[in-house]
């Protein structure tokens, strides 16, 4: 490894122009992409448009795949012509974790893989960004939307693991993550955001944080009698602008609390500094810091904190962090929001057939064995 970043370092130095051609040619993809991770800068970069890019088909509002009808301004129907198919080989899909991050799986699309984001807190089906539409020349539907939601796409075939899914009808985004060092873009990231209405079309979706994989399943959720599970009520409400929202019903510092959960925020729990300021009695701050983090439309700034300990339910969680967001940002006053970081050392499971969330109980979580 030490050969490799000195190899990687001189190459710069020799020609940066030429550096990342030779890189790719003498070192892995895979190292080149954690050492970008490890050492690179993180910058977020928008883009104008795509019309202008070569081999991008601009769609019509009304095409073959669907049609757009706006009902009143900012608001519209999609009028879809072909139906999502989803096709498994197996009763259940079962794949491994994308670099062991507890919500991000791998996405084959035309034999390139791209991380993909599993997000309850995306209430559609799909998401894109502009990097995969550049590279695989998709169909779009420029149609801005609201903040961060810059038109429509259309994909032939989507790969998850066992799992097929054909004619999928996605919202895309003019702006990815990039990775520079020196000066220089060593990695452009392409990514998926898997919503809540593709989740749901399974009966269940299991996080298994032992072994690093992600389990979809269109077949009921049965745990084995020898295991012992906890669960917690789920619901899904309407909010802003009739989008769907999953709720839990759990114990949260001690107190009862009906919490939004969102599966892409990789962090225990997320709030607004008004809710902090309540919330704060409940638990003991160890240390305090200013941070930035990426969201969905650039980097965020944060107040991190980091608790002596959290309780969530009946698991402990020492030296835990949450993240405080001003009351001006765009997620509002009233944002407090559970993060699938609580549960990052055991088994959860989203059962949307019987609107449950169970967490798997181990000698580590249980508070009194």
């Amino acid at each position: 490894m030490l050969k490799k970043i000195l190899l990687f370092i001189f190459l710069i130095f020799v020609n940066p122009n030429w550096a990342s051609f030779w890189y790719l040619i003498l070192l892995d993809n895979d190292f080149v992409s954690r050492f970008a991770d490890s050492y690179g800068r993180t910058v977020f970069v928008e883009n104008a448009n795509l019309e202008s890019m070569p081999g991008i088909e601009i769609l019509d509002a009304n095409n073959i795949y669907f049609q757009v009808v706006e009902t009143e301004p900012n608001r519209f129907d999609i009028d879809y012509k072909k139906d999502s198919n989803l096709y498994t080989k197996k009763s259940r899909c079962r794949v491994k974790m994308f670099r062991g991050q507890s919500n991000y799986i791998n996405v084959k699309l035309n034999n390139k893989e791209y991380p993909a984001l599993i997000d309850t807190g995306f209430p559609e089906y799909f998401m894109i960004n502009d990097v995969i539409i550049i590279e695989n020349k998709l169909k779009i539907l420029p149609f801005k939307l609201k903040p961060h939601v810059d038109g429509f796409s259309w994909m032939d075939e989507v790969q998850i693991g066992s799992m097929r899914i054909t004619d999928i009808f996605s919202y895309y985004q003019l702006g990815h993550y990039e990775k520079q060092l020196f000066g220089k873009t060593m990695l452009k990231q392409g990514y998926f955001f898997l919503g809540l209405k593709f989740l749901r079309r399974f009966k269940y979706i299991l996080f298994d944080n032992i072994n690093s994989e992600v389990e979809f399943s269109p077949v009921s959720f049965r745990a084995e009698p020898n295991e012992q599970w906890k669960q917690y009520k789920m619901s899904f409400e309407k909010y802003y602008d009739n989008l769907t929202r999953t709720m839990v019903e759990i114990p949260i510092a001690g107190d009862s609390a009906k919490i939004m959960l969102d599966t892409g925020a990789g962090i225990s729990l997320l709030m607004s500094q008004s809710k902090w300021e309540k919330f704060s009695e409940k638990v003991d701050v160890i240390k305090e810091a200013n941070a930035r983090i990426q969201a969905v439309h650039g980097l965020d700034d944060v107040n991190e904190i980091i608790v002596e300990e959290l309780i969530v339910g009946e698991k402990r969680i020492p030296d835990a962090p949450i993240h405080i967001f001003s009351d001006d940002s765009l997620l509002g006053p009233d944002y407090f929001i559970l993060g699938i970081g609580c549960f990052k050392d055991t088994v959860i499971v989203l059962d949307f057939e019987h609107n449950l969330l169970w967490i798997k109980r181990t000698t580590a979580l249980v508070e009194n064995n």
